[in-house]
Parts: structure tokens; C-alpha cells; sequence
């Protein structure tokens, strides 16, 4: 059946992109479980690719949603928006600072306890991807995100007709960093080594690319051009070959084209699931342990590394180790404090996101 644009905008929750965000969360636990493995093994060390999966699912969810507010109500609230990503992401954020921050406090002569304390300020204000973080590295991407859902809506609903200039602008200063045509000694106000920043590598291109696909197909006419290309029956399956192609250049430097086409990959399969919600990767992506993995990804990228940092000291201890069982322990670890978490901490505060639903 040939995938109609009413019901496209009608579909109030994508099925398979849990799946998606399930495969992401996994490669990101894989990248820091499991060390380097045979460069004839590309796609085994790049599970950092992960975040990039996640930058594309964000963009288009929320200018999705935003998109549609504004068909409905004519505008863009963005009081209860901010208020809803509010409720969504600093409650558990901001406990696990305040956690660490007493961890510290007790005991003061830890080591990473001085650096903890000068890199503060900026988790606090997430703005730890323009730093060169040690304690809480993975805190980049968090950074990223935030920063996109303060400045981009705002930008949907008063500047309008400056959204397609804005995201080439973007897109195009982003892609000048990934294929190195700007001289590093323009970066350095930033204060630190601009290559060993993630979101240089990374580059804002990918949430760009999750806005640029959410405005395609919101317009009926971007909707049935793409719907012809990604909405077969097919596509979804022939993307994801594609995906994983890509993800196995056989270079060890992805940045520049590389980087680029992973990227566009990801863009073209999440393309393929929100416009055919059936296709032949849906009994797998719908499975009850991808959906739930999933839906607390988020509780699971903040305690991933703490787990694996505890496996670590504990691995002499069990009776055989190996790097997958390492993977293993610290999925199950942080699935399970992440589901914690969402039960009896997160959830009854997502209830209150009920007085700013639009």
C-alpha cells in the first residue's frame, strides 16, 4: 500500500524508532565496553556512531512535533515546551551531579575529585561539549541536545522563512569542520584542542539533517517525493545494508565523506520507518526487549559508563571475562538502573508533563 501523507501526520508515535534508539544506545555501551578490536573490523570500533543515530532521531522528533503544534494551533508554544523537555531531561540529570557532587564531598582526596569540581560549571550549564571533558566525558551530546532545543525552536516559530537558510548555513560550517577546510587555529577560542572535541568530529550536521527530514515530509509534496524513494516495501532493508556499508569504510579516519555518508545513511533509514510504519525490519525492531531498551535510553546513557567502570574493578573476580561479557553485564546493569530510574523517579515527575500537552 502506498504510504499516504494524512496518516503519516496522524501517526502519533513511530514504532521502530525505539528499535533505532535501542541499536544506538547498544553501539554507544559497545564503543566503551569493549576495547579496540582488528582494523579489519571497522563497524566494531565505531559504536560511537550511536550518538549521531540519536542526533537525527532528535532533530526530527521534536520539529516534528513542533510542526505539527503550529498546523494545529496556529503557533508554537514555546512555555510548555521548554517546560515538557524540562521535566523530560534535567530531573535525572541534575541528580546525578548532585550525586557525584556529595560522592566528592565525602571523599575529597579522590582523584578526579579537583577536576570534577573545575569541570562543574559547565555540566551544570551544559556546555561540557566545548571543553575537553574528563570526568563525565559522554556529557558532550547531552550538551549538544540541549543546546539544539533552546536555540531551534525558537527559530520555528519567529523566523520561519529563514529555516532552510539557517540549516545550510549550518550544515555547510559543520561540513567545512568534518572535511577540515577551516584552519584548527580558527577554533581555538574555544579553549582547548579543537580535535579532540566529539562535537567537531560529530558536527551539529546530523540534528540538522533529523530537522531538514522533518520539514520534508511535513510539506505533502517533500512527503510523496521521499515516499517514492524510502517508502517501498523494501527500502527499510536496503538502507540499512547501506548503512552498514558505510559504517565499514575501510579507513580509520571517517571524518570528511565518510563520516558524511553514515550520516546520511542514518537519515534515510529512520526515512524508511516513519514512512511505512509496515516494512520487513518491524517484527525486529518492535521486539519487546528493543522497544523497552529503547524508551530508557536516555537513563542508560547516563549510567553506562559507571557500570562498566564498576564491572571493570569487579572483573577479576568472575570466573572467566571477556570483552563481550563485559558488554553484556553493563547493558543488563544499566538497563536495569535505568528502568529503575524511569519507574520511581522519572515517571512520576513525566506526569506532570500532562498541564503543558498541547
Amino acid at each position: 500500500m502506498t504510504p499516504n501523507h494524512g496518516e503519516y501526520l496522524d501517526q502519533r508515535i513511530f514504532g521502530s524508532l525505539d528499535g533505532l534508539r535501542a541499536i544506538s544506545i547498544l553501539a554507544v555501551i559497545w564503543s566503551h565496553a569493549v576495547p579496540k578490536l582488528a582494523y579489519s573490523m571497522p563497524m566494531s570500533n565505531r559504536g560511537f556512531l550511536g550518538v549521531d543515530m540519536f542526533f537525527v532521531i532528535s532533530g526530527f522528533l521534536i520539529v516534528s512535533l513542533l510542526l505539527r503544534e503550529r498546523d494545529r494551533h496556529g503557533t508554537i508554544s514555546l512555555r510548555k515546551f521548554y517546560a515538557r523537555r524540562t521535566l523530560r531531561i534535567f530531573p535525572i540529570y541534575y541528580a546525578m551531579l548532585a550525586a557525584l557532587a556529595v560522592l566528592y564531598y565525602l571523599k575529597p582526596d579522590a582523584g578526579s575529585a579537583p577536576s570534577f569540581h573545575a569541570e562543574l560549571p559547565y555540566y551544570i550549564s551544559y556546555t561540557s561539549n566545548w571543553i575537553a571533558a574528563g570526568v563525565l566525558p559522554f556529557t558532550w551530546s547531552l550538551a549538544a541536545e540541549e543546546q539544539f532545543y533552546i536555540l531551534w525552536p525558537p527559530v520555528e516559530r519567529f523566523l520561519r522563512g529563514a529555516v532552510i537558510p539557517l540549516l545550510v548555513a549550518v550544515i555547510g560550517l559543520s561540513q567545512a569542520i568534518n572535511f577540515g577546510l577551516l584552519d584548527t587555529q580558527l577554533l581555538q577560542w574555544i579553549g582547548s584542542d579543537a580535535a579532540q572535541l566529539p562535537i567537531l568530529q560529530a558536527t551539529f550536521t546530523p540534528i540538522c539533517l533529523g530537522v531538514a527530514l522533518a520539514h520534508s515530509l511535513h510539506r505533502p509534496r517533500g512527503f510523496a517525493q521521499l515516499a517514492r524513494a524510502f517508502g517501498r516495501h523494501g527500502s527499510a532493508p536496503i538502507c540499512a545494508l547501506l548503512v552498514l556499508a558505510a559504517v565499514n569504510w575501510p579507513i580509520e579516519d571517517i571524518s570528511g565523506l565518510p563520516r558524511l555518508s553514515m550520516q546520511l545513511g542514518f537519515t534515510a533509514l529512520i526515512a524508511c520507518m516513519v514512512i511505512r510504519e509496515t516494512h520487513p525490519l518491524q517484527g525486529f525492531m518492535q521486539l519487546k526487549f528493543m522497544r523497552k531498551i529503547g524508551a530508557v535510553s536516555y537513563g542508560i546513557y547516563l549510567f553506562h559508563m559507571f557500570v562498566i567502570t564498576g564491572i571493570k574493578k569487579l572483573e577479576h573476580r568472575l570466573p572467566f571475562s571477556s570483552p563481550v561479557l563485559v558488554f553484556l553485564l553493563a547493558t543488563a546493569g544499566a538497563t536495569l538502573l535505568a528502568e529503575i530510574s524511569f519507574r520511581y523517579f522519572e515517571n512520576p515527575i513525566l506526569r506532570l508533563k500532562k498541564r503543558f500537552s498541547v
